[in-house]
């Protein structure tokens, strides 16, 4: 399974690098500057299509708070970032992330890890995790975004236990303007 995964990424990533030459050209754009956010998040922990709403791991409410840095390289900046849910479980994070644009639109995707608190929640095997999100935003005359953020959380299988767990979240962002390196 895992050697399926690295083949896929390295027959990908000729198509992802032509389909973002391509997408520059029709006013899609990576962000390379502008504020730092810090986002709000308002969702639903395990809820998206891996169990059932009853039983040892429920579809639960949480909170995300997540801030991106300014300073970004060849757009990529930093995220560091905190979800927790009704149940104790918590999450602390760092990670790297890009913003997209087209128009008023903002696509962002962001690879983090951290650690993993269950509290009486969902049990992923491990203390380590990953975090993938992916997020869409309309950003707004003043640079705040309203957008749905999809994440998952897992440990990659370091450990032989790997459930993971799938998010999502209403989000605001709100630009900070001492990070503003435009």
């Amino acid at each position: 399974m895992r050697s399926n995964c690295k083949v896929a990424s390295i027959l990908l990533s000729p198509l992802l690098f032509l389909l973002a030459t391509t997408a520059q050209a029709e006013g899609i754009h990576v962000i390379t500057g502008g504020p730092a956010y810090l986002s709000a998040g308002l969702g639903i922990f395990n809820g998206v299509g891996i169990h059932p709403e009853e039983g040892p791991n429920p579809r639960v409410p949480e909170i995300n708070i997540e801030y991106q840095s300014a300073s970004k390289l060849f757009g990529i900046g930093s995220a560091w970032g905190l979800v927790a849910n009704t149940r104790g479980g918590f999450m602390g994070y760092g990670g790297f992330y890009s913003d997209i644009a087209w128009d008023r639109w903002v696509l962002t995707p962001m690879l983090g890890f951290g650690g993993y608190d269950a509290g009486q929640g969902k049990q992923l095997g491990s203390i380590f995790e990953f975090r993938l999100e992916l997020g869409l935003a309309y950003q707004f005359q003043n640079g705040g975004r309203l957008g749905l953020k999809i994440a998952h959380i897992s440990n990659a299988y370091i450990v032989p236990q790997d459930p993971g767990e799938n998010e999502a979240l209403i989000t605001y962002s709100f630009p900070l303007s001492f990070g503003d390196h435009s």
